[in-house]
């Protein structure tokens, strides 16, 4: 017994020697290689988020985590590895980070900024170099609107106009019949300021109020607003020290009327007792992902804001390198789109084991759809730019925590095509007027036209361009320059900015409007009061009879410009708008002309028109109600400004193809062109048949 223990041991012995020289020999022929090693390529972006507040350690789970879930797949399959290069939101100069980031070669991608006014700053540098932008969360409509068709920037959430709407709806369910609205003066601020009113109109809410305030002067501008008899005050926070300011002046306002809703920038803020029952709307991630209970499972708390939307952003910039390295390129965007485009297999991207099957499928050459955290990642396929869905929650602060009431999603079936990605409307209260109401008018001698760009300077483009398209207009319809008073300062066509001197466009591939042009005043030599007495034949300013429409002429008057409530700006100075009626008062009562067609492309533009009724024989459409902004478009990057405003690009449009036209039809199809304003009809009743009545009356002698 005793020799056969020794045997076993001794070949046991002999076993765990071979298998030891085997394993020995097998490190030095074979070594173990970690993914570490397999790395043929490194692939950094830039994060830049605010650190400021305790968001850092939030920012750092999602980027990680995301990162996390894409460099072992990648590595393993591709040998290549992303990494990220942070910087803090809250330290660095914008401009100059981003002037730096937009030209790195180092740099593939950008995700962030967080705010809006950043993300400006950020698209704009990256425009020039077409380096991939993704801010995820910010929102501003016009940063998106500027930027649309550029194809470098990636918005995971909707504008502002989609989040203004779910304000409103939600004060509307709670009973409200009148609102009223607290921004910020930056870009965040300025969707709202200028989507507002149209949005309560829609809505049938009245609106009662709106302030904008600076750092400087919140309490202020609040204090007044509680004090007064609307429903609701919807307070749009610019962010943590904005909130912490309105907390105070709610909480120290006695009354509990009106109630308050605030915008996401208060769900940044950390909340305790004091902002008790503080209510507002923001952004999240979709219930039916499950990433907030794979969040939970990783971190031991539930996702906060932005932890959805900046872990979709690096898995979607990093799915982008992927496949722009499969290609052998580096037109991350292009991949980018390729992938959001995807129309096979839907993955999931809330699991490392979904990352893993969407970066084995693309290496496959399949093309999946990524479901994002944030909800469903698509993406207007003419503009791209922002996602068409967007995820909202209402929330509560109870017990000193944020206490989700329920979540609204918008549904992309009600956008229309031109609108999807940036423009959200529908307008649905087209004014009715009588079609048996008659005039009996002299016949017409023939047509006189005024035409006035109330601006100046190169950021104001688009009002002298517009106001020269009339111009052309009314010159290839045959009228000339002794029945056509044109007012425009003349700063744009030799302006230093502009690098075709001598030339103004309302669109990138238009014609030249200044060919040809003759302005006979500029509003920084000419006075509101001389341009009354011009108009009233009491000025010497003018050659007796060279402008001088009488009874038996019509005439058309187009105003371009500025616009504050009080009225229309004459360069800088108000115009009250009772004054601007007043001109045209005393025309009509000296039969100055036989019918006038006032076109008033401003601001609040209904204010002019409401001003100007009981005036016979006068008509006024205005680009927009009288709590309304108008809105431009054709941006130009080329020359950085904007070309035109939506309502004078349809009205022309509708002037030069259709001049046959009844103005009822003229009116309705401009309703339904003209973006983000309602386009208003006053004094009808002292006009003529708008449905016999034609364009063609103003635009031929």
């Amino acid at each position: 017994m005793k020799q056969t223990d020794n045997k076993r041991k001794q070949t046991c012995a002999g076993i765990l020697f071979a298998c030891t020289f085997l394993f020995l020999f097998s490190c030095v022929k074979q070594r173990i290689i970690y993914p570490e090693e397999q790395i043929r390529k490194e692939y950094r972006i830039a994060v830049v988020l605010p650190f400021s507040k305790g968001m850092e350690k939030r920012w750092h789970n999602s980027v990680d985590w995301a990162l996390e879930n894409l460099n072992t797949p990648l590595a393993t399959r591709q040998q290549i590895k992303i990494t990220a290069e942070w910087y803090d939101e809250d330290k660095y100069d914008m401009d100059e980070l981003f002037t730096g980031l937009a030209q790195r070669e180092d740099i593939h991608a950008i995700v962030g900024p967080l705010y809006s006014t950043s993300a400006r700053t950020a698209a704009g540098h990256c425009a020039a170099t077409g380096k991939t932008l993704l801010p995820a969360l910010a929102s501003s409509e016009l940063m998106m609107r500027t930027y649309t068709e550029k194809g470098f920037l990636w918005c995971l959430t909707e504008n502002d106009i989609s989040q203004c709407e779910v304000l409103l709806t939600r004060a509307l369910q709670k009973g409200a019949k009148s609102v009223s609205l607290l921004t910020c003066d930056n870009i965040y601020g300025q969707t709202f300021f200028d989507w507002f009113a149209f949005q309560a109109k829609e809505l049938n809410l009245d609106v009662h109020s709106t302030a904008v305030y600076n750092e400087n002067n919140i309490r202020e501008k609040m204090l007044p607003l509680l004090g007064e008899e609307t429903d609701c005050l919807i307070c749009i926070s610019s962010g943590n020290p904005a909130t912490e300011e309105m907390n105070e002046v709610r909480i120290s306002y006695p009354d509990t009327h009106p109630f308050l809703f605030f915008s996401d920038g208060a769900f940044l803020m950390e909340p305790d007792n004091t902002y008790e029952g503080m209510e507002g709307i923001v952004q999240t991630h979709d219930p039916q992902s499950g990433f907030s209970i794979a969040y939970e499972i990783k971190f031991g708390k539930a996702p906060e804001y932005g932890n959805a939307h900046f872990y979709d952003a690096v898995l979607l910039a990093g799915l982008g390198i992927l496949k722009a390295d499969l290609s052998g390129n580096t037109d991350i965007n292009s991949a980018i789109r390729q992938l959001v485009d995807g129309d096979e297999e839907e993955i999931n991207n809330c699991s490392d084991e979904g990352v893993a099957r969407l970066i084995a499928a693309l290496v496959a050459g399949e093309k999946p759809h990524m479901t994002g955290a944030s909800g469903k990642l698509r993406f207007d396929p003419s503009l791209y730019t922002n996602v068409i869905h967007s995820i909202y929650c209402h929330w509560i602060v109870y017990q000193g925590q944020h206490l989700i009431l329920e979540y609204n999603t918008s549904d992309s079936n009600n956008r229309t095509a031109a609108s999807v990605a940036n423009w959200n409307w529908r307008v649905t209260r087209m004014q009715q007027f009588s079609d048996n109401s008659t005039y009996a008018y002299p016949l017409k001698k023939g047509l006189y036209a005024i035409i006035v760009a109330g601006s100046s300077g190169w950021e104001n483009y688009r009002h002298q361009a517009d106001t020269y398209a009339f111009y052309q207009l009314l010159k290839a319809n045959g009228l000339d320059d002794r029945h056509i008073l044109l007012v425009a300062e003349d700063d744009i066509a030799r302006n230093p900015a502009n690098p075709e001197f001598g030339t103004v466009r309302i669109t990138n591939d238009g014609k030249n409007l200044y060919n040809g042009i003759s302005i006979d005043y500029h509003p920084s030599e000419l006075s509101w009061e001389g341009f009354e007495r011009i108009l009233t034949g009491t000025s010497s300013g003018m050659p007796v009879g060279m402008f001088a429409p009488d009874k038996e002429d019509n005439l058309l008057i187009y105003w371009a410009g500025h616009g504050v409530k009080e009225g229309p700006l004459w360069l800088d100075r108000t115009i009250p708008n009772e004054q601007v009626a007043g001109l045209f008062r005393k025309m009509a009562e000296e039969k100055r002309f036989r019918k006038a067609l006032f076109i008033i492309e401003t601001c609040y533009s209904g204010r002019i028109g409401e001003a100007c009724r009981n005036i016979p024989h006068l008509l006024c459409i205005t680009a927009a109600n009288t709590d309304e902004t108008s809105k431009v478009k054709n941006y130009s990057y080329s020359l950085g400004t904007w070309l035109s405003n939506s309502f004078t690009d349809a009205i022309l449009e509708e002037f030069a193809f259709r001049p046959d036209k009844d103005l009822y039809t003229i009116y309705s199809t401009i309703y339904n062109r003209t973006m983000g304003s309602h386009v208003s009809i006053y004094n009808a009743e002292h006009f003529d048949n708008l449905y016999t009545a034609s364009a063609g009356e103003f635009l031929f002698f």
